[in-house]
């Protein structure tokens, strides 16, 4: 299971630290809330979503945590409630309001390693989830293992599931998108002397300034899917 992003939830500090009404740690239904937004996406493709909560299964994951069943091909997402070491402080700062939207953005950025991880291990179309400068055609399910395990495409697909959190911003709240697709910028560009592998500045900055309109006929994963290669860094 990947566990969920804490530099997205650590995001929100940096762009929150003049909040007028701080925002609690997320509570249960918040975290089913925005998990059922991921659900609603993962339709899309298909995909059915079951959660968890982590304590009662004895996992120690931190918010949010998915991945793909292979078996059943559902997507499983683990929520906690339980304060993790040094989020309390981040959510703190966020205006009370807000907390949802992130949340929401975070269950959908979950939901797209679930989307690659079915595109990976069970269609086997390793020339939609692999970087182009890498082969493909003779690629099998154990060596994109392989590949992902070495890190060479960490952070191919951290850009995948921030592009999909931006389109979802752009379409859940137009107004403010912006602000909400900067700050997961701005995280991402603070943390990237600890973090480069996660540093997907690059691809939102051109997602950001040149993205159109998504064609209606075209769900938000496919989009993500197109821009990431379309928007790869040179």
């Amino acid at each position: 299971m990947k566990p969920a992003c804490r530099r997205l939830v650590a995001a929100v500090a940096l762009l929150s630290a003049t909040a007028a009404v701080a925002a609690p740690y997320p509570t249960e239904d918040q975290l089913r809330s925005a998990i059922g937004t991921g659900a609603g996406a993962l339709k899309t493709q298909g995909i059915e979503l079951e959660m968890f909560d982590a304590q009662k299964e004895g996992l120690n994951l931190s918010l949010l945590a998915a991945g793909l069943n292979l078996d059943t091909g559902a997507c499983l997402v683990f929520y906690n409630t339980k304060p993790a070491e040094g989020l309390s402080r981040f959510f703190d700062r966020l205006e009370e309001e807000d907390l949802p939207i992130w949340l929401n953005a975070i269950a959908v950025h979950e939901a797209t390693h679930c989307v690659e991880q079915r595109e990976a291990y069970l269609r086997q179309h390793f020339d939609k989830v692999l970087p182009p400068q890498l082969e493909h055609h003779d690629m099998t399910v154990q060596g994109y293992l392989s590949v992902v395990k070495s890190g060479a495409v960490e952070t191919w697909g951290e850009a995948l599931a921030d592009i999909a959190s931006v389109l979802y911003l752009k379409e859940a709240v137009p107004e403010r998108w912006t602000y909400f697709a900067q700050g997961i910028v701005a995280l991402r560009r603070d943390l990237a002397a600890r973090s480069p592998e996660h540093d997907t500045s690059m691809w939102l900055r051109q997602v950001i300034a040149l993205t159109p309109a998504r064609n209606p006929d075209q769900d938000l994963f496919e989009a993500a899917f197109r821009l990431r290669r379309q928007f790869q860094p040179k």
